[in-house]
This record gives C-alpha cells, sequence and structure tokens, in this order.
C-alpha cells in the first residue's frame, strides 16, 4: 500500500467542506485531514486519487 501527504491550500478552501470530502472518499482511500494535510494510503495511484479529491471539494464549493 501507498502513502502520501498533501498539503491543501486554505485560502481556497474551507475547513468544513474538506473534512466533508474526506467522509464521502472513505470508500475510494483511507484518507486522513489534520491542519491542512491530507494523507492518502491506497493501492491505487495516490496523485489520481488527490486530484479528484480536490475536484470533488471545487463541486461542493461550487454547490453553495
Amino acid at each position: 500500500m501507498l502513502k502520501k501527504s498533501f498539503k491543501i491550500d486554505n485560502n481556497i478552501y474551507k475547513d468544513d467542506v474538506v473534512i466533508s470530502a474526506v467522509k464521502d472518499f472513505q470508500d475510494i482511500a483511507h484518507i486522513s485531514y489534520s491542519n491542512w494535510n491530507l494523507e492518502i494510503e491506497s493501492d491505487w495511484e495516490l496523485d489520481n486519487i488527490f486530484n479528484e479529491f480536490m475536484n470533488y471539494c471545487l463541486a461542493i464549493v461550487n454547490e453553495y
């Protein structure tokens, strides 16, 4: 299993949006989030999961 950390820009995303997305992505990969750092653990391509995660966050933001 691969593991990688990603820094999230808190100027663009709100904390509650990221937390909501983490809950929704639990079926895709093991994701933990703390202090604007996202850690993804999966057998799949981590950068692709992160990109899809951030696209999902943008979709949540656009719903508001």
